[in-house]
């Protein structure tokens, strides 16, 4: 059973880390559906999602 936020009764979210999921690289596409978008690094290293 996923762990449940006792005072909401919501599920808590899952937690990735981001160098793990990047995998060394700066860009990451994500498919959603049918829909594709990007997850980059930027020089600041602040993450941005695009469609």
């Amino acid at each position: 059973m996923p762990a449940m936020d006792l005072k909401m009764g919501l599920e808590k979210p899952k937690v990735v880390n981001s160098q793990q999921l990047l995998a060394g690289t700066k860009t990451l596409v994500i498919q959603h559906g049918d829909q594709q978008y990007q997850l980059r690094v930027t020089k600041e290293n602040k993450l941005i999602l695009t469609k």
